[in-house]
């Protein structure tokens, strides 16, 4: 019996021990978490967790997330010497940091204000203080190959490459294909190109740096010459220039309804006579570029030509715009103008069926098609110059995709795909 007496009391004496070890260690695992909120003053949050919506004020949304009147107060007063909160912009992106704990005080907001530039307000020993952020841009260069199938838009989305890439190739080659008229199923094209990063999130694309176009089997190549950071342009594998004194097209993405023709039934008069130009059918409100460098000597209406730009170019060369809906702010006799400046928008003004481009092309005074002349190109690499590009250029050409090999995507960042709404489907496949 007194053996068992012990046992007994022995075990009591146990658990009293025991369960007061226990609440030992959860005190002391209190006080060190709460130690860890004290000394870790910033939580993990996304970059970009709140957005301002439209219609919204800064004081509504920051209200709506809990913060108070008072500090909202301090936070705009903070703010006022870097940027005016009252007058933020729907869409902005911003974040909050708190204590460890997402419940705890407010210590910081950082508005974004474009994927560079950040504005941080944090208050520091009780003082709300702003201050202005900049991140480092990374440069990647990344590259794409495609098909054309149906349309060169088409194959840059196939590529899952983000088909804005096209405008730009487009504007490369612009004096070598007209991408009006002249794309061709199995043409084909590769580049390569800078994307930018900011804190590892992609923010837009670079420069093409060297690309390849082949159409109907003649291939063009480009390649992008830098000198100490300048772009002294686009240039051929053996330093000449792709720069022609006339673009090839006054329209990116027109189809061409009527050609130049000596003798042609006109849709309205309904009567023969010479059409001594080419007609571009493309939207009401289409932009319409000068194909080269000039002074505008008329911009008004011309009877059937309805509202028309005439620009001289040179002592031999000029080229009318003829049917516009408007002039381009600005645009009136005695401008000057620069090659691929838009000067007006496709419209359907004077004798006109619909709505469409009337382009002419005038040498020495004498109308002549334009779309049998060939032009002289721009100045090439200068021979000073030229061991430099080839170094450069070898190396730019060396790092494009392989023709054959099937494109696989690396990283995330390529599968971004970028949709668009327009009117007519660009750069298709022309019968």
């Amino acid at each position: 019996m007194q053996a068992k007496f012990f046992s007994a009391k022995n075990l009591l004496v146990f658990l009293v021990v025991v369960f007061s070890v226990g609440i030992l260690i959860f005190q002391f695992q209190k006080n060190r978490n709460e130690l860890s909120v004290r000394e870790t003053p910033v939580s993990e949050e996304p970059s970009y967790p709140h957005t301002v919506p439209p219609g919204s004020t800064i004081f509504t949304v920051l209200r709506e997330l809990n913060v108070s009147s008072v500090m909202i107060q301090e936070i705009v007063n903070a703010s006022n010497p870097l940027m005016d909160l009252s007058r933020i912009r729907a869409g902005t992106q911003f974040r909050l940091i708190h204590l460890t704990d997402p419940l705890s005080d407010l210590v910081g907001i950082e508005f974004y204000l474009s994927p560079v530039e950040s504005v941080l307000v944090k208050k520091n020993d009780g003082v709300w203080k702003a201050e202005k952020l900049t991140s480092s841009v990374e440069t990647q260069v990344v590259t794409f190959r495609g098909v054309v199938d149906t349309s060169l838009w088409e194959s840059a989305e196939k590529a899952q490459m983000d088909p804005n890439l096209i405008v730009q190739l487009a504007e490369i080659f612009a004096w070598q294909v007209d991408f009006g008229r002249e794309v061709r199923a199995n043409d084909r094209w590769r580049l390569s190109v800078e994307r930018f990063f900011v804190r590892g999130r992609p923010v837009g694309w670079g420069s093409i740096l060297a690309a390849e176009y082949e159409n109907s089997g003649r291939l063009f190549s480009a390649v992008l010459y830098r000198v100490d950071g300048e772009h002294i342009g686009y240039f051929d594998a053996t330093g000449g220039s792709l720069r022609r004194m006339f673009l090839k097209s006054p329209i990116r993405y027109g189809r061409i309804s009527s050609r130049f023709q000596r003798k042609r039934f006109h849709p309205v008069l309904k009567i023969h006579r010479p059409h001594l130009g080419v007609d571009y059918a493309a939207p009401t409100g289409t932009p319409v570029r000068s194909v080269g460098d000039g002074l505008i000597t008329t911009a008004g209406w011309m009877g059937g030509g309805g509202r028309t730009i005439k620009i001289r170019h040179n002592a031999s060369y000029q080229t009318s715009y003829l049917h516009l809906s408007r002039f381009e702010k600005g645009i009136r006799a005695g401008v000057r103008v620069k090659q691929g400046q838009t000067i007006g928008y496709v419209g359907s003004t004077g004798l006109a069926s619909g709505p469409h481009l009337h382009f002419e092309f005038a040498v020495n005074g004498r109308v002549v098609d334009p779309l049998g002349q060939k032009f002289p190109a721009a100045e090439p690499v200068s021979t000073d110059q030229l061991a430099n590009f080839k170094e450069q250029s070898a190396q730019l050409f060396r790092e494009l995709p392989s023709w054959d090999v099937e494109l696989i995507p690396i990283g995330p960042w390529l599968h971004t795909r970028w949709l668009r709404e327009a009117d007519a489907d660009p750069l298709r496949v022309e019968p």
